[in-house]
């Protein structure tokens, strides 16, 4: 036989299928038998619906060029290679379950961050003390430049603070600290913490006066020895063996009392009671008494021929003093009234 092509100009029509010569459309077609038992191998080639979802059952993975989607019945895993991410443009992603990340690092680049539970939980994998790292807490990045004002910031708990054991309360073999620092607390330094009314079982502090801020009539230096008076509210004493003698300067007060009234140049604080450096002239062995010397602002050793009574007393001298001059020497005082 002898094949023969023909053209329709305006369509074909055979019994419901139809043909259309100007848009190239078949209809009326209500099924169409393919032979499946190969895949298609090229373009226009096609394939049933049952090769489809045979070919898709057996598919255990998506994989173009080195990332894959690999599904199985309870997981669906996603390999990115390289530098790739997956991102999600626009919407919500909600995730229903639980999430677990494994890596080294996670960045959360949002403004707010809220969580619902009321414990967050930080060295998750630590099964023993022994396991536990030193610092333990929250970070606030400032920068960290060598300017202590623009250092992070560090709430941590510390594991190595050493505990004497003497406490009535606690004994958990560290302590919460506020640091800063530039090195991620190689190097580090304690920072202030402020708050309205502080509840605890006893307190304890590296120095050891009770301070109280008491406007100056001039700037005085540590140790400087105090009356009431001048053109503010204190002055240095500038008579020997004063009997209003009031106190002593002191930089660094164990507990300090009328805090915001000022600051340490206008307004310093006077040690009330305890253990403090005194300005003092002269040579003194320990345990002498202290008295205002003839020096402004310093004291000096009670000697035996000095007729003295309580007022005129600063305080005792708690180590010797070898040279002359003016010096600091540590001593227990109180303030005098």
């Amino acid at each position: 036989m002898t094949a023969r092509n023909f053209r329709v100009n305006n369509g074909l029509d055979v019994g419901d299928v139809s043909i259309s010569a100007s848009s190239n459309a078949l209809t009326g077609v209500a099924s169409l038998t393919l032979d499946n038992t190969s895949a298609p191998n090229a373009d226009a080639k096609l394939a049933n619906k049952k090769y489809i979802d045979d070919q898709l059952t057996a598919k255990a993975s998506i994989i173009s060029g080195s990332n894959n989607v690999t599904v199985s019945g309870t997981s669906c895993t996603l390999d990115i290679g390289g530098t790739d991410q997956l991102i999600a443009t626009a919407g919500h992603v909600r995730i229903t379950g639980n999430l677990t990340v494994d890596g080294t690092e996670t960045i959360v680049n949002t403004a707010t961050l809220s969580v619902e539970d009321n414990i967050i939980e930080v060295n998750r994998n630590v099964s023993a003390a022994s396991g536990m790292p030193t610092y333990s807490g929250m970070k606030a990045n400032r920068g960290a430049t060598g300017a202590s004002t623009e250092e992070d910031l560090f709430w941590v708990w510390d594991e190595g603070f050493a505990d004497d054991g003497t406490t009535t309360f606690g004994n958990a073999g560290g302590a919460w600290t506020a640091y800063r620092s530039d090195d991620n607390l190689s190097n580090k330094d304690l920072v202030d913490i402020r708050a309205n009314v502080v509840h605890a079982q006893a307190t304890s502090a590296a120095y050891a006066d009770v301070g109280e801020r008491f406007e100056a009539d001039a700037p005085m230096s540590e140790g400087a020895v105090i009356t009431l008076g001048g053109s503010a509210e204190i002055t240095e004493v500038n008579s020997e063996m004063s009997d209003t003698v009031f106190g002593v300067i002191s930089t660094r007060p164990a507990y300090a009392m009328n805090a915001l009234a000022g600051n340490s140049e206008s307004h310093p604080f006077v040690a009330m009671t305890g253990r403090t450096p005194v300005r003092v002239s002269g040579l003194v062995n320990k345990g002498d008494r202290l008295v205002s010397s003839p020096v402004k602002g310093t004291a000096r050793a009670v000697s035996g021929s000095d007729n003295i009574n309580p007022f005129h007393v600063i305080g005792r001298a708690l180590e010797a003093k070898t040279e002359d001059g003016i010096g600091l020497v540590n001593a227990v005082v109180r303030t005098n009234n």
